[in-house]
């Protein structure tokens, strides 16, 4: 069994788009997307590298709410288990918690970790897309929109599979190796400016006061781990929306 095995880029097919923010801009819909591994996928790449019988998977409440999930991988006789967490989602609550969860664990394992070096990526608006999306006019007004999933780059790909269009690639870097080569590719700064990004239109003192929150949840954080607050952002900023009696935090934000 080779554990690196696991962490392999998956086919175009196994990955999923969430939507990040979604706006109109002189009366045209846009929206920002972030990739995911499929929970089948992970599933099948456990049972590929591992064996059927190789690994099992653990569910238990989260401290405070939500679920977490440990991966236990059969290392000679032993038993290792790697654990991480997820709340419950505003869809199907429980499933979409459960799987949430178990996406996070195989990032423990490396499972799709690759996936953290793409960055937030703008999405095809098209009338007729394999995707459909909502989002509000600078009035308020909703606004209906469908859009396509957008290409991956070469190496986020398996060794063979070349992206559908190689002159349209999507605005990302390249995967991050070592932390030698993460600090020369992406500041702390640039994340740190993505991070207050992807708050979108918070109520300024509730934005201003998460992202301190943040900030000190990640106190001494590494560049891994700032780009998992930011995927982390979208998750949590949901209960700060619209909300400005908040925790007051002395930090400043330059941005």
């Amino acid at each position: 069994m080779d554990l690196k095995e696991l962490g392999k880029p998956f086919p175009a097919s196994d990955i999923e788009w969430r939507v990040q923010r979604s706006g109109v801009k002189n009366g045209k819909p846009w929206v920002m997307v972030l990739a995911y591994v499929t929970n089948r996928a992970i599933l099948e790449r456990l049972d590929k590298v591992c064996g059927h019988a190789g690994w099992q998977n653990k569910f238990i409440p989260g401290p405070t709410g939500g679920v977490l999930c440990g991966i236990s991988i059969k290392c000679g006789s032993e038993w290792i288990t790697k654990w991480d967490g997820a709340d419950n989602t505003e869809v199907e609550a429980i499933k979409g918690g459960l799987s949430s969860a178990m996406k996070r664990a195989g990032s423990q394992w490396d499972i799709g970790r690759y996936l953290y070096n793409l960055e937030a990526t703008f999405a095809n608006v098209v009338d007729k897309g394999s995707n459909r999306g909502v989002a509000k006019d600078p009035d308020g007004k909703r606004v209906s929109f469908q859009w396509n999933d957008p290409q991956l780059p070469k190496w986020a790909l398996p060794e063979g599979e070349a992206p559908k269009n190689e002159t349209k690639q999507t605005t990302t870097k390249p995967p991050i190796k070592t932390p030698a080569d993460a600090e020369a590719t992406v500041s702390k700064i640039d994340l740190e400016k993505q991070l207050w990004t992807a708050m979108g239109d918070m109520v300024p003192d509730a934005k201003k006061n998460f992202f301190a929150w943040m900030k000190a949840k990640y106190k001494g954080a590494g560049i891994k781990e700032l780009q998992m607050m930011i995927k982390d952002t979208n998750e949590l900023k949901p209960e700060w929306l619209g909300n400005a009696d908040v925790p007051e935090f002395e930090d400043n934000v330059p941005y």
